[in-house]
């Protein structure tokens, strides 16, 4: 199964503008994350808006992979 807290996007650094790749687990822990230049950036979860996503997606790909598996039988 996917687990989409897994999967990664790329927050600027505000210091030297450079990409920084992060899983979207780290954003919605919150984690200190910290860029090649050494400038740390906080991540924020708005309003726990990213574990909810994160649970809900999770959710649904559980029911479609159950939902498919079904149809093999």
């Amino acid at each position: 199964m996917i687990d989409i807290s897994k999967q990664t996007v790329e927050v600027d650094c505000p210091d030297c503008k450079r990409p920084i790749t992060v899983s979207i687990k780290k954003v919605a822990d919150e984690a200190l994350v910290k860029c090649t230049c050494g400038q740390g950036i906080q991540l924020k979860d708005s309003n726990s808006s990213n574990k909810k996503a994160i649970r809900e997606i999770n959710k649904s790909l559980k029911n479609l992979e159950n939902t498919i598996k079904k149809f093999g039988k």
